[in-house]
């Protein structure tokens, strides 16, 4: 059995996930923080790691940064340096404390597990640490098929009270729920994101959507339990979708 974490039982375990033969994820995001190493913030990225990802990740960028302190005198430049695939739908970026792998085109958990413990076996030889300070993997879903999302694609917990027909013109609708113990939390954005129709509708029509922006992290995990931890985060975060979806949602998932 692997490592647990207090933070697995702060959302109720929904049954295994399915294989949905849909997803309506637009971007997924994982963070892995590591204690401050100021040499990775160079103008030059470092050539062992962008050598070892170069196959699968060819485009490289280096962006400058500037992290502010307490005063003008100690605003102190710093670099980003990110790989892009082929395509471009797929990135890995490395700084002074931070590793990024992120993806608008986004397969399943054991693909985003498989390159996430690539890069991190690849970087654990460079940044100097045996730990991670933290580990977060975002996952930002858009719910909408052309109709209202409010009816049916939404868990109506979560919508009741544009469901009572109080209101009309609805231009923003938004919530958060925040889970968390000492080890790591969950978070969960959502709200009624109004989409302008691109057809031939009129300028003034738009076509609702719904986000559902879900956040799960865990923190100070040793590097060897970094497959443990996304894999806890994983079922947590499905956990968090699976009751803020709607059947629709859930129908139009498995088609």
């Amino acid at each position: 059995m692997g490592h647990s974490w207090d933070a697995d039982h702060l959302v109720a375990q929904a049954e295994p996930a399915t294989h949905f033969r849909r997803n309506v994820l637009q971007q997924v995001v994982c963070e892995l923080r590591f204690p401050t190493l100021m040499e990775l913030g160079s103008p030059k990225p470092p050539r062992a790691f962008v050598d070892a990802l170069r196959k699968d990740y060819p485009h490289l960028e280096t962006n400058n940064e500037v992290t502010i302190g307490l005063g003008v005198a100690s605003s102190l430049p710093s670099h980003a340096h990110v790989l892009r695939s082929l395509r471009r739908d797929w990135s890995v970026s490395i700084k002074q404390s931070m590793l990024t792998i992120e993806t608008s085109n986004y397969v399943d958990h054991a693909d985003m597990r498989k390159r996430v413990l690539r890069v991190v076996d690849i970087a654990s030889k460079i940044i100097d640490t045996d730990f991670f300070t933290r580990i977060g993997m975002r996952y930002i879903n858009i719910v909408g098929n052309g109709e209202d999302p409010v009816s049916g694609w939404i868990n109506e917990a979560l919508v009741a009270p544009l469901q009572r027909g109080q209101f009309s013109g609805v231009a923003e609708y938004a919530g958060k729920l925040l889970v968390s113990s000492a080890d790591g939390g969950c978070l969960l954005q959502h709200g009624i994101k109004p989409k302008q129709a691109t057809s031939k509708k009129s300028q003034d029509d738009f076509i609702p959507e719904y986000l559902i922006d879900i956040d799960s992290f865990r923190n100070e995990i040793e590097i060897a339990d970094t497959a443990d931890a996304i894999d806890s985060i994983n079922r947590q975060a499905y956990s968090m979708f699976d009751w803020a979806i709607g059947p629709k949602t859930r129908q139009f998932l498995s088609e």
